[in-house]
């Protein structure tokens, strides 16, 4: 969660719990900490972590100018939340929220064994308390930005289990660019996936991944042609969406007119066409008619 951010209404809308710190970078601007306390006093839940005794604590900088007389950027968001400067450990609350502060910097955490029992121990209670529920660990992390999906599995975790995703997905680790339609992934390893499902504009032919750049793209009623540049030596391997159906020429040229052999395989299921060819800095003109 970047401070930055936290003036945007849906940046804090689904977080129940904050952790955050001013062991590392400090806040730009006071307006944050505006935005912060906002969310706290109406049911936002903070968990700070610092000792706040770094030296660039103490640089010349908006919390310690003019009217502000703090010795450390995180007095001020406390002043917001009705605490007094350098609060000793413990739990407070403020409006319908609360903010919990560790005086321990995070580094502490990792730096002795089960020294981050302090700090799961906090959250764990505050989250019931917020939600009734306890909180569930895994070993999984799990990412989805637009039709991108990424999956990673710990080897040191709470359990072995792997992770199974599924879908219509293409594997992007697989230089083959496969279209699956499930995929088990075991501590230790990692995924990256495109899913067709979640493609924008799902009835206009696009490439949905490709070891090239795609320039100049043109759709008609019954043709979708680009040109596909990439550096010599390689070969390129791209996945095109077909939504109308199996297209019945593939034509490839180089910026000569010369044609370029290519080879093509077609996915019904997923009504993409697997297209390979040697990649070209000048570019290859691709055309697909239907």
């Amino acid at each position: 969660m970047h401070i930055e951010n936290v003036g945007y209404a849906k940046a804090l809308a689904d977080t129940k719990i904050l952790l955050m710190t001013y062991s590392n970078m400090k806040p730009p601007t006071e307006k944050a900490h505006e935005d912060l306390a906002k969310w706290v006093r109406n049911g936002g839940v903070i968990v700070y972590s610092g000792r706040d005794d770094d030296p660039f604590q103490s640089v010349q900088e908006w919390w310690n100018k003019g009217s502000k007389k703090y010795k450390c950027p995180a007095d001020d968001l406390f002043a917001k939340l009705g605490l007094p400067a350098n609060p000793k450990a413990g739990t407070y609350t403020a409006g319908k929220g609360k903010i919990c502060i560790i005086r321990r910097d995070p580094k502490e955490f990792v730096m002795e064994s089960d020294r981050d029992d302090e700090l799961r121990g906090k959250v764990e209670a505050l989250y019931a308390q917020l939600t009734g529920k306890k909180i569930q660990y895994k070993n999984s992390l799990y990412l989805n930005r637009g039709p991108y999906e990424i999956v990673s599995v710990l080897d040191e975790s709470v359990n072995n289990q792997p992770y199974t995703i599924k879908g219509k997905l293409i594997d992007l680790y697989d230089p083959t660019l496969p279209v699956i339609d499930q995929k088990e992934i075991k501590p230790g390893e990692q995924g990256y996936f495109y899913n067709i499902a979640k493609a924008p504009n799902p009835q206009t032919p696009q490439v949905l991944a490709t070891a090239a750049r795609v320039y100049d793209e043109q759709v008609t009623k019954n043709s979708y042609s680009f040109v596909a540049k990439s550096p010599l030596n390689t070969v390129n391997v791209m996945r095109i969406l077909l939504p109308t159906g199996q297209n019945q020429k593939v034509s490839l040229r180089d910026k000569d007119g010369n044609n370029i052999i290519a080879h093509n395989r077609w996915d019904a299921d997923s009504r993409t066409l697997l297209l390979s060819f040697d990649n070209d800095p000048e570019g290859v003109r691709v055309k697909l008619e239907w």
